[in-house]
């Protein structure tokens, strides 16, 4: 038998793959993102030594908010290719948003080391001081940012609400000097752009001109979205049929536990909640677990998607509506073993104000009050993150809604006139000690003075009024809207009577 001749690498599977990762890089392009993760794991199956792939499902992943899952494939090319920059950034990020700062820090670092100036990565470092409470660090980062990029308008929005800018600012000016490059940028960097600009604006008491930058910001936003206010109509009357007087009756207030006392600060957007929560947060029983959804999670798991609530819930059995508070409790303080009170802050929680009522009559719910010309004002000023507040970026559906939502919280009063603790914000930061006490009394809680240090506790806050919640008490935010009164007559005319 001759000898054989040794056989040459088949190059077949290297096409193969590389036919697999392009057909999964152009679902991604498309953003048919679920098909493309889809596709990057079964390339990585049956090649998992194949960088590129596993920083791409990465970046799929990313867009899909599935961090841990990012985080993974990030590492995973990282230990091939370790001084890739964008997978190290993309790894940072992923650590960021889960609060693992310090280590998120050290990787934005070394992605500076090895590219100076990397803005994503000057993004993230002010992204972490901010969310850690060192804002005067958060700003450094964010002006590098500028300085790198002019058009950064990333570091326009996170600067602008931790500064305070004056009229010959350098980054006011140079905001100003790339306005005419701002409409080549895509919808969502424009809208940044201009609540960026008109807070800058305002802060120089150039208040027209801000108007003028708000109103352009919320233009551009409010493009993307389509509103159905004649549902939202109908919502609003099928929910106070449902949930009225008899009903309600049938479960009466208990008296809260003193062990496990769940608690729901509502409201509208912009009212003050934050504060509420970070003033009580303070106190050493309780825990601020921020904007959650675990309440819409657990009742929809028995009675549907939350639409369908007014006429689903009043049919459920006692047993169901105890097992949806007990889900809720035990889900609630698996986030804080060790405290007796935990804070839910999702403000539209005020839609269910009857349902966590009957689902869980020892909880506490404080309503947080405020003028609705200034909440509905501040709201118009402020870009959202996600999609949740669609009709805060047009003076009238922004007026339409608040009367939905006073409407709403009458109702709750007139059918259970004990369920809820009424706060208004200017009494809050006008006699704040006074008010902090009657809700720690509420909450049945004892006194601690803590609750007026509130600016001094380091958790993480989430919202938009993280800088605000950093500072102790300020007057300045009551009645801001009278500098821009010449523009709000509609919203004023449309809110007048609930004044």
């Amino acid at each position: 038998m001759s000898e054989e001749l040794p056989s040459r690498p088949s190059e077949a599977p290297v096409s193969a793959a590389e036919r697999q990762f392009r057909k999964a890089d152009a679902m991604a392009r498309a953003r048919d993102l679920p098909a493309a993760a889809r596709a990057y794991r079964a390339l990585l199956d049956a090649y998992p030594d194949f960088p590129q792939a596993h920083a791409n499902l990465g970046f799929v992943l990313l867009d899909l908010r599935d961090f841990p899952g990012a985080a993974a494939q990030f590492a995973a090319a990282l230990a091939a290719t370790p001084d890739a920059v964008p997978e190290r950034v993309g790894l940072a990020y992923c650590l960021q948003r889960q609060f693992r700062w310090q280590a998120a820090e050290q990787l934005y670092g070394g992605a500076l080391a090895l590219q100076p100036g990397q803005v994503q990565a000057l993004l993230g470092l002010g992204t972490c001081a901010r969310q850690q409470g060192r804002l005067d660090a958060a700003c450094g980062w964010f002006q590098q940012a500028l300085q790198t990029d002019p058009l950064c308008v990333d570091a326009y929005h996170l600067l602008s609400p931790l500064h305070q800018f004056a009229a010959d600012d350098p980054v006011l000016v140079q905001a100003e000097s790339v306005q005419p490059r701002i409409a080549a940028l895509p919808p969502m960097k424009r809208a940044r752009y201009w609540f960026a600009l008109g807070k800058m604006r305002e802060d120089a008491g150039r208040f027209d001109a801000a108007f003028a930058a708000y109103a352009e910001g919320n233009r551009v936003r409010g493009s993307l979205f389509a509103l159905d206010e004649a549902d939202a109509e109908g919502w609003l009357r099928r929910t106070c049929a449902a949930f009225d007087a008899a009903l309600l009756a049938r479960h009466p207030a208990a008296v809260a536990a003193g062990n496990r006392v769940p608690v729901f600060v509502v409201g509208m957007p912009r009212s003050g909640t934050s504060l509420i929560e970070q003033i009580l947060a303070s106190h050493p029983q309780v825990r601020g677990a921020g904007e959650i959804p675990d309440f819409g999670d657990v009742v929809a798991k028995y009675a549907g998607p939350p639409p369908g609530w007014p006429g689903r819930v009043p049919r459920l059995a006692p047993a169901e509506l105890r097992r949806i508070g007990a889900e809720y409790v035990e889900r609630v303080f698996q986030r804080a073993p060790m405290a007796t009170h935990v804070i839910n802050k999702t403000t539209l929680n005020y839609r269910h104000v009857g349902l966590i009522r009957m689902v869980l009559p020892g909880a506490r719910i404080i309503h947080a009050r405020r003028d609705p010309m200034d909440s509905c004002f501040s709201c118009y000023t402020h870009l959202f993150d996600g999609d949740n507040l669609p009709y805060t970026y047009d003076l009238g559906t922004l007026g339409r809604y608040f009367v939905r939502y006073a409407t709403l919280m009458r109702h709750w009063h007139a059918v259970v006139p004990d369920a809820v603790l009424d706060v208004r914000y200017e009494e809050l930061v006008g006699d704040t000690e006074g008010q902090v006490r009657r809700m720690l009394g509420y909450l049945g809680l004892p006194w601690d003075a803590r609750c007026l240090e509130f600016h001094r506790n380091r958790r993480v806050v989430a919202t938009a009024s993280l800088a605000q919640v950093r500072r102790p008490i300020y007057r300045s935010s009551v009645a801001r809207w009278r500098h821009f009164q010449a523009h709000l007559q509609p919203l004023q005319e449309l809110v007048a009577a609930w004044r």
